[in-house]
């Protein structure tokens, strides 16, 4: 029997999926975050081999048995960095034939396989990425926190932040919101939040996210203001992809993957709402799987199509 490993990595995760030949799902596993552009090459690579090691474990299968592996990963879209993240998994899987790409093109792949779709990526980051009915691509986002990320765990947490470091400077009480932020943290006060967070910002910014869409939920109306504002921002991303690759005269599909999304009603509600309104002819879809289980399956068509 043959196996097909599948890989999804960005800054908080890696997801990693096992199939056979006819396309089952034998196992899954996560591992840590294994975006090299974020934290270093070292950091990926351990993350990605622990996620591959408990999956095959899960599955009782030893490397040798996989004959194809796909990663997709945040920061693949870069050419040496793809080549670099295929040269150590070739290490890991003799056997295999090694892919390594942008996360981007396998989320895609999660709301179609082909024809005009656009898929919006909101985890740690955000980005947009689409493809018209001739196979042209185009993408918006994905520059990280410092030159973008709108709408991400990342950005929506920095905006409450942002939003209780004003209150905190104008004199202001702790508030509800800024306490249930704390209580999810394990903390106690605004100066303790500042200073973890500050710490490991990269990594810990978007561990408050949950927080603000639990507060959303229960209708506070600070965090419904910041999640109005990151779902604005995300339907800018999507915009901008449907406008360069001309969408919006024609039926197309739209899909959103990623850890803010599927979570918490208020925002899946009106990121929905907002999205609806960039073109009469869109349809908001689910994905069709996991973008690890997507990976997966574009391993098992390479080997089923070589090139």
């Amino acid at each position: 029997m043959k196996y097909f490993l599948g890989l999804d990595g960005g800054g908080t995760k890696t997801d990693a999926a096992l199939i056979d030949a006819s396309g089952r799902v034998i196992a899954q596993a996560r591992g840590g975050a294994s975006n090299p552009l974020r934290s270093s090459f070292a950091r990926a690579f351990t993350s990605l081999d622990d996620a591959a090691a408990r999956a095959l474990a899960a599955a009782d299968l030893e490397a040798s048995s996989i004959q194809g592996v796909v990663a997709g990963l945040a920061g693949a879209a870069q050419p040496r960095v793809a080549a670099r993240v295929a040269a150590f998994l070739a290490t890991r899987f003799r056997e295999a034939e090694i892919e390594a790409i942008a996360d981007l093109e396998i989320a895609l792949e999660t709301v179609s396989e082909s024809g005009p779709a656009v898929v919006l990526i909101a985890g740690t980051g955000s980005a947009a990425f689409g493809r018209d009915v001739e196979g042209r691509t185009a993408r918006a986002g994905g520059w990280g926190p410092w030159f973008g990320d709108e709408g991400s765990a990342f950005a929506i947490a920095r905006a409450a932040l942002q939003t209780i470091a004003r209150a905190h400077d104008a004199g202001a009480l702790p508030s509800t919101f800024a306490q249930a932020i704390a209580s999810s943290l394990g903390l106690k006060s605004w100066p303790e939040v500042f200073d973890f967070v500050s710490r490991k910002p990269l990594e810990r910014m978007p561990s408050v996210f949950p927080a603000v869409a639990e507060a959303a939920d229960a209708g506070n109306e600070t965090a419904r203001e910041i999640l109005d504002g990151a779902a604005n921002d995300l339907a800018a991303l999507a915009s901008t992809v449907i406008a360069r690759l001309e969408l919006g005269e024609q039926e197309f599909l739209l899909g959103r993957v990623g850890g803010v999304f599927g979570r918490f009603a208020y925002f899946d509600e009106r990121s929905a709402a907002r999205l609806s309104q960039l073109s009469p002819l869109l349809r908001i879809v689910a994905p069709r799987f996991s973008p690890a289980v997507a990976a997966a399956h574009r391993a098992l068509r390479r080997a089923s199509n070589p090139a």
